[in-house]
């Protein structure tokens, strides 16, 4: 063999290469240590707790009504739209958010009232005041009667869906507490870096081998979990909502923004508890509760990580909503709710900023002792 051959044979592997080895026993040691195990199985109870508990206490996810009395308007009063209402002189509100039209059937004063393709009355979807109900449009005088309806309904997807988003965030912050919190400083305690500081590799590709076995690992959880909750969707409400995916899309920049935070906490801490539980208690209470605060100091916090967040679940809803202040006799409690765009990139530069400092602070660490 030439000595070409020799060299060759030894060269040191390429920063790309170091990197994708480092994430890729970075992922084994999370698997090893059952971490991932333990996350996903807080994912199944979540999930079990949320799709069961409802039906157990006797909110079922479908159903049929039967004879069920509407709440009948004169149509100039129902605060629909006129271009809606055609020729209809009574509208009839149906207190379910999603109903199978064509199960639909009215009766009136106890007899069957068929619509007679629409000459008698026809079901619509409506919006009144900025949400969308469904209505019955009744073109014939109705006053003095008592219409019923029957029919099949179930829950609407975005309601579905809201109940286990609600929680994503929660499940984020675990997520960076036992797959980014002691990343770095456990290097530290547990004099490893001895071992792997002197090799041929640089702290920059260490760290960004580490980071992203930690990014994948969350990013794993939550798709798992939307996935799941999109099958459930698909089963119990018929559907999944026009913004899941977008939900989706928040929640993988949350992960991003708290892997970068609990990576900084974990350069400049010294011992694995301490960064642990200072990730833990920073996101899950300390920031929210900064968050609370401004309802009643009337401050937007846009600038924080966990208020951001919230849009997670916010834009699920249709519409989305907005500012509201409450007067409470004392004091005023102002409702902030972040806005899509800026959140957007609040959690981006979080996830930017705090990856940057983490690697600098990482680079120039010194073991000690």
């Amino acid at each position: 063999m030439m000595a070409g051959d020799i060299e060759t044979a030894h060269a040191v592997p390429s920063d790309f290469d170091q990197m994708r080895i480092v994430w890729k026993y970075e992922i084994l040691k999370y698997m090893r240590s059952k971490r991932l195990v333990a996350t996903l199985a807080i994912v199944g109870v979540i999930l079990a707790l949320i799709y069961l508990l409802p039906p157990v206490l006797g909110e079922d996810y479908n159903g049929t009504d039967s004879d069920v009395e509407l709440a009948i308007l004169p149509a100039e009063f129902s605060g629909i739209e006129s271009s809606d209402l055609g020729s209809a002189l009574y509208v009839g509100i149906i207190e379910r958010d999603t109903i199978e039209p064509d199960t639909l059937e009215l009766s009136r004063d106890g007899l069957p009232y068929p619509s007679q393709n629409g000459a008698n009355w026809v079901y619509r979807s409506v919006d009144i005041d900025g949400y969308s109900s469904n209505v019955v449009l009744i073109k014939e005088d109705v006053s003095g009667y008592e219409i019923a309806a029957t029919y099949d309904w179930h829950v609407s997807a975005e309601s579905f869906e809201s109940n286990f988003i609600s929680l994503v965030t929660i499940l984020i912050v675990i997520c960076a507490v036992g797959f980014a919190a002691d990343s770095l400083v456990g290097e530290f305690q547990a004099r490893t870096g001895y071992l792997i500081f002197p090799n041929a590799i640089k702290r920059e590709t260490l760290f960004l081998g580490k980071f992203m076995a930690s990014i994948s690992m969350g990013i794993v959880v939550v798709l798992i979990f939307y996935a799941v909750v999109a099958v459930l969707s698909l089963i119990s409400a018929r559907g999944i909502d026009d913004d899941f995916a977008l939900s989706l899309a928040f929640a993988v920049e949350y992960v991003l923004a708290t892997m970068g935070i609990a990576y900084f906490i974990s350069a400049i801490m010294k011992g694995t508890t301490g960064a642990i539980v200072l990730t833990f208690f920073l996101l899950f209470m300390i920031l929210p509760i900064v968050d609370s605060v401004s309802m009643i100091s009337g401050t937007r916090m846009e600038a924080s990580v966990t208020f951001a967040a919230g849009t997670i679940a916010y834009i699920l809803h249709d519409p989305y909503p907005v500012d509201e202040m409450m007067d409470i006799g004392m004091m005023e409690i102002n409702n902030y709710y972040p806005t899509p765009a800026i959140a957007a990139i609040v959690l981006l530069a979080y996830a930017l900023i705090t990856c940057v400092l983490s690697a600098v602070i990482f680079k120039r660490k010194q073991l000690a002792g």
